[in-house]
């Protein structure tokens, strides 16, 4: 089914009563959440129309005594986040598709955080407050990230298993001297990326996205493809064919351990060819 398609489906759906539901937003049913949010510790108000955070989230729910662990703050019209950002025990931040620049100093037992969609230009000191136990993260779809200083603050995120960077108008990836032991998805899409050489910094990656950038063959490393853990890598929409891509040392041995993989997961990968790439 085309794009098409699903919008004539998605209108007739509408048209009977059946589409999605919005939700429903106003001052009354935010105080009705945050109460809720109180006891479960849970608060989402995404989709709500908001410009800015509701006072009554931080003044209810912020603060040392703070039982809030999962806070969904998406699809808004958020610029700007309160500068008392005090939830000390949030785990779960989802802050996408609003219109933010900064991100405050974050909760150091914050797990997952998913910023993508928005207008971010720096991350740095938002994320060296929650370097300890950070461990997915969504930047993806910020286009100013790439002129900012990303990856000193990346580097400082030790237990970061999943990371992406999709569309950030990246030119180079894990630039520096680190460490990430434990990532093992990335992705980085969209991006201006032509070399990647990144095996000693992330030694577990078992899946790494790099479609539509400016990769070439001399640009992808011998190490990354003999990287033992490495068993998914997509590489379409890049000025590479699959003829020149075969032709680089190391490729047979990530065939090899591809296939070996897409056995065991049942033909997981069955369908991608080459790492995506055309013949010609």
């Amino acid at each position: 089914m085309g794009c098409g398609d699903s919008k004539m489906g998605n209108d007739v759906a509408k048209m009977a009563g059946l589409g999605p539901p919005t939700n429903k937003t106003g001052s009354s049913v935010v105080r009705k959440k945050v109460e809720r949010a109180s006891k479960t510790g849970v608060l989402s108000l995404t989709e709500h129309k908001l410009e800015a955070v509701p006072k009554i989230v931080v003044e209810q729910l912020g603060g040392s005594a703070s039982r809030l662990r999962t806070l969904d703050l998406s699809r808004n019209k958020l610029d700007k986040l309160p500068e008392q950002w005090n939830f000390p025990k949030l785990t779960t931040c989802n802050l996408s598709q609003n219109r933010l620049t900064r991100l405050p100093e974050l909760s150091a037992a914050l797990k997952k955080l998913d910023a993508s969609e928005n207008r971010l230009t720096d991350v740095v000191s938002a994320l060296t407050a929650s370097e300890a136990n950070l461990e997915e993260l969504s930047l993806s779809k910020n286009p100013s990230l790439g002129t900012g200083n990303l990856w000193p603050a990346v580097a400082l995120l030790t237990r970061l298993t999943s990371l992406d960077v999709c569309g950030c108008g990246l030119r180079s990836l894990l630039d520096g001297s680190f460490s990430l032991p434990d990532l093992i998805d990335l992705r980085a899409d969209d991006n201006l990326i032509e070399a990647i050489d990144i095996a000693t910094k992330a030694p577990a990656l078992r899946r790494l996205s790099l479609a539509r950038n400016r990769l070439t063959a001399t640009g992808i490393a011998t190490s990354l493809l003999r990287l033992s853990s490495l068993s998914h890598l997509d590489l379409q929409g890049n000025p590479l064919t699959k003829r020149q891509f075969l032709d680089i040392p190391g490729c047979d041995d990530f065939l090899k351990r591809r296939e070996e993989h897409r056995k065991k997961q049942g033909g997981e990968f069955a369908e991608l060819g080459v790492c995506g790439l055309d013949d010609q």
